[in-house]
């Protein structure tokens, strides 16, 4: 059984901007409060076939993920599927379309949990834990795009 959340911000500012920052996994960091340290051969964006590992903090829980971008389109949408040190997998897509303010940025994280105390867990309180990071996420995202210094 998987968990779904989905989040929105609209983010003013140009969607290649928003595109290459947000696809960027060195930058997580700066705005995932679940993002603890990147692991990459290089910098800029995870084109598709990329590898990477990451160190999260994620619903009060420490693991490391193996990523790989599955997909990775023109501006549009970035798709990475991970294996947690715990056996958990979980897919995050980014889809991005122009808006008359800049640009929309919708974020799916779908998360399969490996054994049964997991996922009880995840009824009782991971799932809910998860989510507030992850509109948690969308919000900072927004902040250090449309900051008047600017990251870009």
């Amino acid at each position: 059984m998987s968990t779904h959340i989905y989040n929105a911000v609209e983010i003013q500012r140009p969607i290649q901007q928003v595109f290459d920052y947000a696809c960027t996994p060195t930058h997580w960091p700066d705005w995932h409060p679940s993002s603890l340290k990147l692991y990459m051969d290089h910098a800029g964006i995870a084109t598709s076939g990329t590898r990477f590992e990451e160190d999260v903090r994620a619903g009060g829980r420490t693991g490391h993920l193996l990523w790989n971008v599955t997909e990775c389109v023109d501006q549009r949408r970035w798709t990475g599927q991970a294996t947690v040190d715990n056996g958990a997998r979980l897919t995050v897509s980014y889809h991005l379309s122009v808006i008359s303010t800049g640009t929309l940025f919708e974020r799916h994280l779908y998360y399969e949990l490996p054994n049964l105390m997991l996922k009880i867990l995840n009824f009782l309180f991971l799932r809910r834990r998860i989510a507030d990071e992850s509109a948690l996420s969308l919000r900072q995202l927004q902040g250090v795009l449309q900051q008047d210094k600017g990251v870009l």
